[in-house]
């Protein structure tokens, strides 16, 4: 395994996906359930999810923190993307 592999483990389970975790087993489901969505579905779906993870703030700080430490392993595509998202993430609506 290597450093990156080993990093995006520890993330997963900083988010709940863990090893053991019935999560962990859907999410290649959950990622073919958002395949061929346009942005605007994934946005929609991204506001639902934060609603939910916002209640719990010290839980919402963790995710958050996680989320914005997957931007050393990305590109520059990626990394635009993945600032788009924390952008939706951190905003109050």
């Amino acid at each position: 395994m290597t450093i990156n592999d080993k990093r995006l483990m520890d993330m997963a389970e900083q988010l709940g996906f863990g090893k053991n975790s019935s999560k962990a087993e859907g999410v290649a489901d959950l990622a073919d359930k958002y395949k061929g969505k346009s942005d605007q579905e994934l946005i929609d779906e991204i506001m639902k999810v934060k609603r939910t993870i916002k209640k719990d703030k010290a839980q919402y700080e963790k995710q958050m923190k996680t989320i914005k430490a997957l931007s050393a392993m990305m590109n520059g595509e990626q990394k635009v993307r993945l600032e788009k998202l924390i952008r939706l993430l951190e905003s109050d609506d």
